[in-house]
């Protein structure tokens, strides 16, 4: 038996560590990983604040893990000591939208063939969630963007980018960071910014060569990035008029009695994407992650060494860094 620890979040703004056994021999179809680091995603905060309150869970899927045992005859792209990245999203290839080619929306989505997620030390999980990265160990931690990327990736091909020049981007925390990213530095759009922490919003500006918004512009494409009703109101009350309005918001439990209002009254048209669409979307992030990510800007991310939880998403408000990523270190 291999002993385990699964960091459970319990209740809100409280995680447990739990001690907990995998067998030794690893279930057929499954394989075995050691997790190096996990992103805190907003999903996750949004359970640690409380909005959403289906405790006790695990939680983290933003991670990059090392491949320990593979009890599979498949044949796959990654072996033992290879590292790897997942979007623990089910793919049935069955159901109405698998066969849609819409493998995201699956109807077996949440069937969870997996022990526990990512913040903790160990797994077992199901071959078909994992997908191989290539980026060097000594820069491990940049593979947790790799996930929410992929979502980008799924969002944008909603859009005809080569009709899209002038773009917005409403919020930079992970996300909006990670929009700049792959619209500014990945295919050379005109990026302009907007958040309320001038310190992040300068960083990103600098870093990805983008500018702070002007208010003059005409945006091709409005991107709201601050998973919270009041920064979407916002975002509907100024951009409304533009044609294009791309909202990452998950706001599960938040007040959003008067978007409503706002959305019919400016007759507002927003895409809100779900998840990263195609698996493929995962590779294309990876790569585009190996090729075009440069050492300057691991200055986004704030990584934590920690046996808890707590601290680290208790600091996640204050943090000046739009990218949150967690070591979990438990003796």
């Amino acid at each position: 038996m291999l002993n385990n620890i699964v960091s459970y979040l319990v209740a809100p703004h409280k995680f447990n560590n739990e001690a907990c056994m995998l067998p030794d021999i690893v279930p057929s179809d499954y394989v075995r990983v050691k997790y190096e680091y996990c992103g805190i995603c907003g999903g996750d905060y949004s359970r640690f604040l409380g909005y959403r309150n289906d405790y006790p869970i695990s939680l983290g899927h933003e991670f990059v893990a090392k491949v320990l045992d593979i009890n599979c005859n498949k044949g796959l792209s990654y072996n033992i000591g290879d590292y790897v990245v997942s979007d623990f999203n089910y793919r049935c290839g069955e159901c109405s939208f698998c066969m849609q080619n819409k493998t995201h929306l699956c109807l077996k989505n949440d069937a969870a063939l997996f022990t526990n997620r990512a913040f903790s030390h160990y797994a077992d999980i199901h071959y078909s969630y994992l997908v191989k990265t290539n980026i060097p160990y000594n820069y491990l931690y940049r593979a947790t963007v790799v996930e929410p990327l992929s979502c980008i990736i799924h969002a944008m091909n909603h859009y005809n980018l080569s009709e899209i020049n002038f773009i917005l981007i409403y919020g930079t925390g992970n996300i909006g960071m990670l929009c700049a990213f792959y619209l500014s530095c990945c295919l050379g759009k005109n990026v302009q910014l907007f958040d309320t922490n001038i310190v992040k919003q300068k960083y990103i500006t600098n870093l990805f060569s983008c500018t702070p918004v002007d208010y003059k512009t005409s945006y091709d494409l409005v991107i709201e990035a601050t998973n919270s009703s009041f920064g979407l109101s916002q975002c509907i009350e100024h951009y409304a008029s533009v044609k294009n309005i791309c909202s990452f918001s998950h706001l599960y439990g938040q007040a959003t009695e008067n978007l409503y209002d706002k959305l019919v009254k400016k007759e507002c048209s927003i895409y809100f994407p779900l998840r990263n669409g195609s698996r493929k979307n995962l590779y294309f992030a990876t790569e585009l992650i190996e090729q075009n990510w440069k050492n300057s800007f691991d200055k986004l991310i704030q990584i934590y060494e920690t046996d808890d939880l707590n601290f680290p998403f208790e600091e996640k408000l204050k943090c000046n860094k739009p990218k949150q990523v967690i070591k979990l270190v438990i003796e």
